[in-house]
């Protein structure tokens, strides 16, 4: 596949996969906000929190190194890498299992959130089977097929988000134990997809080779650690306003931050397709083509995250008003304030994909850690200063302070300019409306 169709076809399945996932993941956000108490409604937050932060830690664990050191390998040499990941992840998924089971009940009282325990449990038994759903997962992007990807993804989204339209328009009786089971179906119908879609790239042996164990381990701790407080630095927000105040201030603060998950979709999905390539181009010993790299991709994010940034300044109160409703009107000046993470987290986030790309993830994890250091400090000394808005403040400067130091310490590596990431940004409006026309022309 050539450069440009890879860009092209992996582009459009991994947004398209984004897309579908956010969207309707945003629609049933709006129908739970209605058919559940705020209280209720942000003790479901918070375990959609805890799930994220285990899925994405665990995810780290895995896949960047599977990616780095499968692509391009023999057959033989994928299915010793393959193996040996599996047992990584087994061994790392039976751990979590136990910890949900350990601190489930102490966390519901630190978070007040009395029956958080019982659906963090139920939580608990899908994790098994996630072993081989997220193998899967990564399998597809190691193979460069964004395709059965996209197929994947949804295959959870979209039957979980049926049960929650089903409820609203009144067919089905749902509180948070049985939605909690329902996710967990819904978790099942996708890890019977995923394997079907990697059933050609699936190869084990039984016996795992202990120097893919030790490599695949040694690279993993970083980006595991990294994913780990980069999740637990964004819901710092949420920790806090749940043990500082009440789940009700988590409800309101999850509100804004629905709409600004919107910059997760061109940011992530541009990051996982740039990956593979960057640690590519890295093995080739070409310094150059990773800066150029890290530039355009860069520049792609910030063309979609800057009219975003505009329009949740000039629109924030219409926006909360349609998706929440007047009871949670409170979150307008919050979604304002985090709004400037669709400058920040560009450049946060491909700073930190660039260095695990060179075999630097040590560094990308410490940066990680003093955000959720200085973070948690921040948030929390702005929480008792001013209430619900502390949280946001703090994060954004968390943030900032992070983004920064992560580009300085990339730049000591590789050739980046920063100017030059905000050209390609620029260069892109007029590229994409030439390429409208383009395909108005052909219709015609």
């Amino acid at each position: 596949m050539s450069d440009k169709n890879y860009w092209l076809s992996s582009g459009v399945y991994t947004m398209m996969h984004r897309a579908v996932d956010f969207f309707l993941g945003f629609i049933g956000f709006m129908l739970l906000i209605r058919l559940f108490s705020p209280d209720e409604f942000g003790i479901w937050v918070l375990l959609i929190t805890i799930i994220s932060i285990i899925d994405m830690a665990r995810n780290g664990f895995v896949q960047n190194g599977l990616i780095k050191f499968f692509v391009g390998k023999k057959d033989a040499v994928q299915g010793k890498i393959q193996t040996a990941s599996i047992w990584l992840n087994t061994a790392l998924s039976l751990l979590i299992f136990m910890l949900i089971w350990l601190f489930a009940l102490p966390l519901e009282n630190i978070l007040n959130a009395p029956g958080l325990s019982k659906i963090l449990k139920i939580y608990s038994w899908v994790i098994p089977l996630l072993i081989f759903h997220t193998h899967n997962l990564i399998l597809m992007q190691a193979s460069f097929n964004f395709k059965a990807y996209f197929f994947a993804g949804i295959s959870k989204s979209l039957p979980f988000f049926l049960v929650i339209l089903m409820a609203y328009l009144k067919f089905l009786d749902l509180d948070l134990i049985a939605l909690a089971w329902y996710q967990n179906g819904a978790f099942l119908l996708a890890s019977l997809m995923s394997a079907y879609q990697v059933r050609k790239y699936f190869a084990l042996r039984w016996i795992a080779s202990s120097y893919w164990l030790i490599k695949l381990f040694h690279f993993g701790k970083f980006v595991f650690g990294t994913n780990l407080i980069s999740m637990l630095t964004n819901s710092l927000d949420k920790f806090l306003l749940g043990a500082l105040l009440s789940p009700v201030q988590v409800a309101t603060a999850n509100t804004a931050g629905r709409v600004m998950n919107m910059v997760e979709i061109p940011v992530n999905s541009i990051a996982s397709i740039s990956y593979p390539k960057a640690a590519e181009a890295h093995d080739k010993k070409s310094s150059e083509e990773v800066g150029k790299l890290y530039e355009k991709t860069l520049g792609m994010m910030l063309a979609l995250t800057v009219p975003f940034w505009i329009f949740c300044l000039v629109f924030a109160h219409y926006i909360i008003l349609i998706i929440a409703g007047e009871t949670y009107l409170n979150a307008v000046p919050f979604l304002r304030i985090i709004a400037f993470l669709a400058l920040i987290k560009p450049f946060d986030r491909q700073s930190g994909v660039f260095l695990d790309a060179i075999g630097k993830p040590f560094f990308n994890m410490i940066m990680v850690f003093g955000t959720f250091i200085y973070g948690a400090g921040l948030s929390w000394l702005f929480i008792h200063w001013m209430g619900l808005l502390g949280a946001a403040y703090g994060l954004v400067i968390a943030v900032f302070i992070t983004a920064l130091i992560k580009h300085f310490i990339l730049s000591r590596y590789i050739d980046i300019r920063i100017w030059a990431c905000w050209v390609q940004a620029a260069k892109n409006y007029p590229r994409t409306l030439k390429e409208i026309r383009s395909r108005i022309r052909k219709r015609r």
